[in-house]
């Protein structure tokens, strides 16, 4: 995952864009990520799978994240959306975060982990960023269902629930504000603010 800094140009109806950007599509999200250590971890358990129920999805170990809010999807970002998602991040509060996913499963289209170990605090952090997202102008249902976890791949292929031989944790110690080039599997930190508590 690469931080950059981000240059603007205007286009003809004024917002802001990226000059460097093609229209692929960009997402902007707030999240938290794993370890190197944690990575190779779930490189072995997707294999595992992949092998298991003959899945043709790729593992894209450089974007493993949990989503904790998603602020947006645009052609190009605009300035004023990463300004007010930069205001949110500072509002949020919370001490490090141990996550636990102990199984993997179905969600639609996609193989993931999920668990329990971390989610009220999860849940705390994904209702204060609502409420820092609405503050700071940006539409936010701050009543979201949320279920923390982790996507290791997009197949359409149903797979049970299964139980982890070894659950996968760690402690999260910083909140991402991350830019996703939708269709391209590139991650860039635009800015991390540390959970102290």
């Amino acid at each position: 995952m690469n931080q950059t800094s981000f240059a603007f140009a205007h286009d003809r109806s004024g917002r802001g864009r990226r000059s460097r950007m093609d229209n692929t599509g960009n997402r902007l999200f707030f999240g938290l990520c794993p370890p190197p250590a944690i990575e190779r971890q779930v490189a072995s358990i997707a294999d595992d799978y992949k092998n298991a129920f003959s899945l043709s999805g790729q593992l894209r170990l450089t974007t493993l994240h949990v989503t904790i809010r998603w602020v947006c999807d645009y052609p190009n970002l605009p300035e004023h959306v990463i300004f007010a998602a930069l205001q949110a991040g500072v509002g949020a509060e919370s001490p490090p975060i141990t996550i636990t996913f102990d199984r993997i499963m179905r969600f639609p289209q996609a193989l993931v982990l999920a668990g329990e170990g971390g989610r009220k605090s999860l849940a705390r952090l994904h209702l204060q960023l609502g409420v820092a997202m609405h503050n700071a102008g940006l539409p936010r249902n701050i009543g979201h269902t949320f279920t923390p976890h982790m996507t290791l791949l997009y197949d359409r292929k149903a797979v049970p629930v299964m139980m982890l031989d070894r659950p996968v944790s760690w402690t999260a110690y910083e909140l991402l504000l991350i830019h996703s080039v939708l269709g391209k599997t590139e991650h860039h930190i635009v800015d991390r603010w540390p959970l102290l508590g």
